[in-house]
């Protein structure tokens, strides 16, 4: 740098010819080349992240309320009491009275039926001005029936009943039966049920006793086998219709043959009354005269809900 700046100091002045001037070589400073600053504009910290506020824990899932076992094996009524009362004057005076229960208490694995009808008529009379009343029918009929399932088609049975019938000369009977049967069909709407067993009978006949196979008997027992059927179905929800019908077969010959029929027709006024119809009817092939073999009577009247 220093030689060069010198050589174009000697170029820069001409050379005299006369007389030659000695130039002393000039020192030219040499500055170091400025460099501006940079300035690095400060990078801003960066800004923490807004906080997100911590997720509470979900609640624990509520299972569904399932009713507790023992409302479910508790069971429930469920059935009618019923009353009529029947009367009739000119011609013919009288009166009829009746009374009526049926009912079901119901578990999942078993049945208990409470059933009982009471009857009673009267008739008033003159004769040359004296007035007599007469009872013309008086029987009642009273019982229980246990169901217990075996499996979910199959059960057994045990039932025990009393009767009396005063037309008959029955002053008291009673029944002790036992069997199997299996649920043909069972819903909310329709139950069916087919059984059979057999059943054991006692007889108490009034006054001197009535003929039985030639002979006069005011107590009488003997052995029977059952058949039997029995139905209820509902309708709309607000009429309900059972019918049952049992056939005893004597289980030795002679020993006579009996059935009983049982129908209802039961439709809701409200929720606490019904107008009931019964048809009830009994056969007994053993019946002494002047009773008939058959009995049939139709009952009319207000029935109570018993349960749900």
């Amino acid at each position: 740098m220093l030689a060069g700046s010198l050589a174009l100091a000697q170029q820069a002045t001409p050379a005299s010819p006369e007389t030659e001037t000695v130039t002393e070589p000039v020192a030219v400073p040499l500055r170091a080349p400025e460099v501006a600053p940079v300035v690095v504009a400060p990078v801003p910290a960066a800004e923490p992240a807004p906080e997100v506020p911590a997720t509470p824990p979900a609640p624990p899932v509520q299972p569904a309320y399932v009713p507790p076992l023992q409302l479910e094996t508790a069971g429930r009524w469920a059935g009618d009491f019923g009353a009529g009362l029947t009367l009739s004057s000119g011609n013919t005076d009288g009166q009829a009275f009746n009374l009526t229960l049926d009912t079901t208490y119901t578990r999942p694995e078993d049945k208990l039926s409470l059933f009982g009808n009471y009857l009673e008529s009267r008739a008033r009379t003159e004769t040359d001005g004296v007035v007599t009343t007469s009872i013309t029918a008086r029987r009642w009929r009273a019982g229980t029936r246990y169901d217990r399932n075996i499996t979910e088609q199959e059960f057994g049975f045990v039932g025990l009943e009393f009767s009396h019938d005063r037309v008959r000369d029955l002053d008291l009977r009673t029944l002790v039966s036992t069997g199997l049967g299996r649920h043909i069909y069972k819903d909310a709407e329709l139950t069916w049920d087919v059984y059979a067993g057999l059943s054991w009978r006692e007889d108490y006949y009034r006054g001197e006793g009535v003929e039985i196979d030639g002979v006069l008997r005011k107590h009488y027992t003997t052995t029977e086998t059952l058949f039997g059927q029995e139905s209820t179905h509902q309708f709309a929800g607000s009429t309900r219709f059972t019918q049952k019908f049992v056939l005893y077969p004597g289980l030795l010959k002679g020993q006579g043959v009996r059935a009983t029929l049982d129908v209802g027709l039961l439709v809701d006024i409200n929720k606490t009354l019904s107008l009931s119809v019964k048809l009830q009817s009994r056969y007994d092939s053993q019946s002494p005269p002047p009773a008939e073999k058959y009995d049939l009577s139709l009952i009319t009247g207000l029935s109570v809900k018993i349960g749900s």
